[in-house]
């Protein structure tokens, strides 16, 4: 079994860190003049992807200034997009206004790159128990289920349904869920800039080397000049004194890959986790849930643990045992989530056009494209960002 972990993220490795030296892409270290854009965005990762294709959009000329680092957080996510979640089956916060918002670009993104990675299909869940059978369909088959479902849509399934699986309580489908191929995404949005020279493969001392004038913003190390500068740097946000403070609480979060050949599974499944279908008898089963990580080493106690709960409940979906499982990889990242679970985004207070976009923890790939527009509405409009989703809420 391979093993890959983001180092990069891990509390243990960026708490008390130094800010590293600015490195220069190399397809810009030979310029002579700074490169002027609209917008330039530092992180790219799904916050900072969905950012830089909303300013595309509309137009702007846009950067990214982003190190490659291979196990990011947001490529080890499974970029689940699912409208009911946890135990009380609630629908996910202003479900439809963010799905609309992810549905769009993700199709931008598409047209625009000539690549595939946004896919939309009903998602299941099984019921673990007749009361949550019973708990469900109070909620969403009964008279009052017309404030919940928008449009949802939701069907019943009986255990036969669900053949194979330990679902003798039955489940339901959920319409619309989609998953973001996260990897894909990052990669083909990085692709895109580079082949305009708009790419900085780099690490940057915000502190130091981000120079705010009334007219524009420079970032010195690179020779970039920007209207507007949008921070979506995930907990390296820790490390930066423009936004210091963001009240962010890591959560770890680790997820296996499987090799099944006799399982032929078409759709994202949940039950206590989920399983993912990535191709024929391949499977990404997750995900663990640790706050407050000291560390995110695979062969730690925290991430043997996070092995075993993950084999643990693939087994616990299946009404037989599984003979010819192979376990082919495990991966770890610490997510960048917020205290109360929504996300921090807004403009400095004391420099407009320099913004932030943060703790979107385990849903970034819904999220993001809808707080995308509304960050960007506040730099081009003036609009104001409402206080429940201000980074400094608790100050307002």
């Amino acid at each position: 079994m391979r093993f890959i972990v983001d180092i990069s993220d891990c509390p243990r490795q960026t708490q008390g860190r130094k800010t590293s030296k600015t490195m220069k892409s190399p397809m810009n270290s030979g310029a002579k003049d700074p490169v002027k854009v609209d917008l330039a965005v530092v992180g790219g990762g799904l916050a900072g992807c969905a950012l830089v294709w909303e300013g595309i959009r509309r137009g702007h000329r846009v950067a990214l200034v982003d190190k490659l680092r291979p196990s990011s957080s947001s490529r080890v996510a499974a970029g689940l997009v699912t409208p009911i979640t946890g135990g009380r089956f609630a629908l996910s916060w202003r479900f439809d206004e963010y799905y609309r918002a992810a549905d769009s670009l993700y199709r931008f993104v598409q047209e625009s790159t000539q690549k595939t990675f946004w896919s939309v299909a009903p998602a299941l869940r099984i019921f673990t128990s007749s009361q949550q059978r019973a708990d469900f369909e109070e909620r969403w088959t009964g008279p009052e289920s017309a404030v919940y479902v928008g449009s949802l849509q939701v069907e019943l399934l009986s255990a036969s349904d669900l053949s194979g699986f330990a679902a003798p309580w039955g489940g339901f489908s959920m319409s619309p869920a989609a998953r973001l191929g996260t990897e894909a995404y990052v990669d083909a949005t990085r692709a895109f800039l580079g082949q305009q020279g708009l790419l900085f493969d780099a690490l940057v001392d915000l502190q130091h080397e981000l120079v705010l004038t009334p007219q524009c913003m420079r970032i010195e190390g690179l020779d970039l000049q920007a209207r507007w500068i949008a921070l979506a740097q995930g907990l390296e946000a820790r490390s930066n004194a423009w936004f210091g403070g963001l009240p962010l609480h890591p959560a770890r979060g680790d997820v296996l890959e499987v090799f099944a050949g006799s399982k032929q599974i078409e759709h994202v499944v949940h039950r206590d986790g989920w399983i993912v279908p990535l191709g024929p008898s391949r499977y990404l089963l997750g995900a663990t849930y640790a706050r407050d990580p000291q560390e995110c080493l695979i062969e730690s106690p925290v991430g043997l643990e996070a092995r075993a709960e993950l084999i643990g409940r693939w087994e616990s979906f299946f009404d037989e045992p599984q003979a010819d499982v192979q376990w082919i990889e495990q991966r770890a990242s610490v997510r960048p989530a917020s205290y109360d679970r929504h996300p921090l985004i807004g403009s400095h207070p004391e420099h407009r056009n320099l913004v932030c976009l943060n703790g979107l923890g385990s849903k970034g790939s819904l999220m993001a494209p809808r707080l995308a527009q509304l960050l960007l509405d506040e730099l081009e409009f003036r609009t104001p960002i409402e206080k429940v989703l201000r980074y400094d809420r608790r100050k307002v």
